[in-house]
């Protein structure tokens, strides 16, 4: 990976989910919990099925660039189902947003808190902008953002890569593209989304194939965690 020039930076935004954590580890502890609810209680599977839905229908309104997201997101996979949209809202809640909580903190990447501390002693702003709710699972990650947005959000309103959502915290940051620089874990997603903005971006994976991949936030670090 290219060495970044953060001088001209002033905001910093991530991705939250596979970017900050290990999307890998949460959903291996998700799917065992998942698998012992559904030995307990046969209802588990129906439950597994509007998970499954709920992510499907996400994916296409994505891809769609659709409006009233928050509405869509339920009464689309609930349609498919033949059950209500609160219904796919309350299981939604409770397997993606609320239970995944307590792992979280044991899936963060390691030394993304390190490149944090490094972004704000270099004066810079922090950001965080997730198609799904932010603070709650920022807080369990035991990190804090400048600002932060979420994709739901009636003047956003858009999933990525729709770019409303990092024109809106430029905007509120104050700042141009040119010095905003977009962090996330998907091409199609976060990086589409970055450049529709006209922003630079890195993305976080396991095998780089170009000068803005990176495996791992101590690659960011001016000097190598453990290097003295």
């Amino acid at each position: 990976m290219e060495q970044i020039d953060l001088s001209l930076v002033r905001l910093v935004v991530f991705d939250l989910d596979g970017t900050l954590y290990d999307q890998g580890c949460i959903r291996r502890r998700m799917l065992w919990e998942l698998g012992l609810h559904c030995l307990i209680r046969p209802r588990g599977l129906a439950q597994a099925r509007v998970i499954a839905e709920f992510r499907r229908a996400r994916e296409r309104l994505a891809d769609e660039g659709a409006e009233s997201i928050g509405r869509l997101q339920y009464e689309r996979p609930a349609a498919s189902l033949g059950i209500r949209p609160e219904e796919v809202a309350t299981i939604v809640g409770d397997w993606m947003e609320e239970r995944p909580l307590r792992h979280l903190l044991r899936c963060r990447f390691a030394a993304v808190d390190e490149f944090f501390d490094h972004l704000r002693g270099s004066g810079k702003q922090i950001a965080v902008f997730s198609d799904y709710p932010v603070r709650d699972k920022l807080g369990a990650l035991n990190l804090t953002a400048d600002l932060i947005a979420g994709a739901t959000e009636p003047e956003i309103d858009r999933l990525k890569p729709h770019p409303a959502g990092l024109e809106s915290l430029m905007g509120r940051a104050g700042v141009t593209p040119a010095q905003c620089l977009m962090i996330g874990d998907r091409e199609d997603r976060d990086g589409a989304c970055a450049r529709n903005a006209g922003v630079r971006y890195l993305i976080k994976t396991r095998s780089p194939q170009a000068s803005h991949h990176f495996r791992g936030y101590a690659e960011l670090l001016p000097v190598p965690v453990g290097v003295k």
